[in-house]
């Protein structure tokens, strides 16, 4: 097993506060947007070894049958997840992310281009996609998945002016599909007036409808037109749902489902794949004809899930091969319990002080509220005792 420690993020939407008290240290004044626990090439977790300190990525890459196993190896060639703590203090880019047969070929383009990695106007940083989840550690806000044709419609129809031509190619289109697409490139084409215009629109809906609905997507406009004035984003942000996770609550995200995260602190769990296209609420490169390609105008909708009272390991599973996770909480202080998964093994103790063992390493190591480690394929079963709650990223059977 590897004590890790994370890669930092400062993107200036994350919170001053939440990770230093997460992790036990003492605020910088500066943002701490994320912590990466992986191995992403970008930003890879670092581990002590006796020789001194190694790039998670390169210490699999030395021995990848034993870090990965010969089934995770042969199937994907790398650890296939990554694992984020996850912090905004404010509304981040709303944002979707590329099935796999489109993030392979739209890198593989730029690569032939010759755009470099670093270009902020590259929108393919790799060739994979990045299905992802976020699980609740506190109150956790976001933007998810469409809202129905039918929800959408009633929202634009209280307003008027430069939305009227959005809401007439929704309602002259009877297929959701395409309505919603054309609805979405008729609202980026709003300019900065128009985009005000709606906005004062919205505040005035969100302070005198009696739909608690209504109030919550209008009063969303407003909210985000204050973050980010003249965006388009908030805007869009009509078509999409807000939802609200409580702690220990769970949403997923698959290729095209459109999101932005608002607030909170939480454990983000992805294939592991920084190819982001982004919508709006951003000063970063925008690719619109890729976004529309990526979105998934079929869906719409989101299931939260949580885990069932009592559970003392419950797995979440999303419908991909790359990554599931498991919550665990010890019901016997001294008993060990043991987790699933052999494969590559994520764990951090999100609550208390969790102790971990393996067949290779049976006197354990002592984890603290935000500390994490990896686990080898080749260490085997891992099991953990003590007080406290265990997240565990690995790569399903």
């Amino acid at each position: 097993m590897y004590r890790l420690t994370g890669s930092r993020r400062s993107y200036d939407w994350g919170s001053t506060t939440s990770m230093p008290e997460f992790l036990g240290g003492e605020p910088d004044g500066t943002p701490f947007a994320e912590l990466w626990l992986g191995a992403h090439p970008t930003g890879p977790a670092t581990v002590d070894t006796p020789t001194g300190t190694a790039r998670l990525d390169e210490i699999i890459e030395a021995d990848a049958t034993t870090h990965l196993g010969h089934e995770v190896q042969a199937k994907f060639g790398r650890l296939p997840y990554l694992l984020k703590l996850l912090a905004p203090v404010r509304p981040l880019s709303m944002q979707v992310h590329p099935s796999p047969e489109m993030a392979k070929a739209g890198f593989h383009d730029e690569e032939s281009r010759g755009v470099p990695l670093a270009d902020p106007a590259r929108s393919f940083k790799d060739e994979h996609h990045k299905p992802e989840m976020v699980y609740a550690l506190s109150r956790f806000e976001g933007l998810v998945g469409f809202r129905t044709k039918t929800q959408v419609q009633n929202l634009l129809s209280r307003l008027n002016g430069p939305a009227t031509a959005a809401l007439d190619t929704l309602t002259s289109d009877d297929d959701s599909a395409p309505g919603l697409q054309n609805t979405l490139r008729q609202l980026l084409q709003l300019n900065t007036t128009d985009v005000e215009h709606v906005v004062a629109g919205c505040r005035e809906l969100a302070a005198t409808s009696s739909d608690p609905e209504e109030r919550t997507a209008y009063g969303t406009v407003d909210e985000l037109a204050r973050f980010y004035p003249g965006d388009v984003g908030a805007v869009v942000s009509l078509l999409l749902n807000r939802i609200v996770l409580e702690p220990g609550q769970l949403v997923f995200l698959g290729d095209g489902t459109p999101h932005a995260y608002l607030s909170g602190f939480g454990l983000e769990l992805m294939a592991n794949s920084d190819n982001v296209l982004r919508l709006g609420l951003t000063s970063k490169h925008i690719d619109g004809d890729a976004m529309l390609e990526a979105l998934d105008f079929t869906s719409s909708g989101y299931d939260v899930e949580s885990a069932p009272k009592g559970a003392v390991t419950h797995v979440f599973a999303p419908p991909v091969p790359e990554y599931a996770l498991s919550i665990s909480q010890p019901e016997h202080m001294d008993v060990p319990h043991t987790l699933p998964g052999d494969g590559p093994r994520i764990l951090i103790c999100v609550d208390g002080t969790v102790h971990v063992m393996t067949d290779g390493e049976p006197q354990g190591l002592t984890l603290n509220r935000g500390e994490s480690i990896f686990v080898p394929a080749a260490d085997g079963p891992l099991t953990i005792k003590g007080s406290g709650t265990a997240a565990q990223a690995f790569v399903p059977e």
